[in-house]
């Protein structure tokens, strides 16, 4: 089983370093660390990637919904501000999320 490390180090180099939110010099560009959800939220991501088996991304972003969307302090009943203004990173990059914790689980099991 990967370490939430090696999930760590995959997700920034795939996902992180697509950010539009990283400044010209490639570093993140949110004003604190846990103001960008993927941050905030990484080992529930990878719990949620690591439970969730299908084919379908659907099945994916339902459990997030239902696991962290409705935690998030940007979730107002219901209503995320950010992801309605598409300035939400885990819900704009989450297929490349789920993609990039399947791949690490992947090498794991190969290696």
């Amino acid at each position: 089983m990967p370490t939430m490390l090696e999930y760590e180090e995959a997700i920034r180099t795939r996902v992180c370093a697509h950010c539009i939110d990283r400044t010209g010099r490639g570093i993140c560009g949110t004003q604190q660390w846990n103001d960008c959800a993927l941050n905030r939220y990484l080992p529930e991501i990878v719990r949620i990637v690591n439970t969730v088996k299908s084919d379908s991304l659907d099945e994916y972003v339902l459990r997030l919904r239902s696991v962290i969307c409705v935690t998030c302090k940007e979730n107002d009943q219901g209503v995320c501000r950010l992801r309605n203004e598409l300035d939400c990173a885990l819900d704009r990059y989450y297929p490349l999320i789920v993609q990039t914790i399947e791949e690490v689980n992947t090498r794991s099991v190969v290696a």
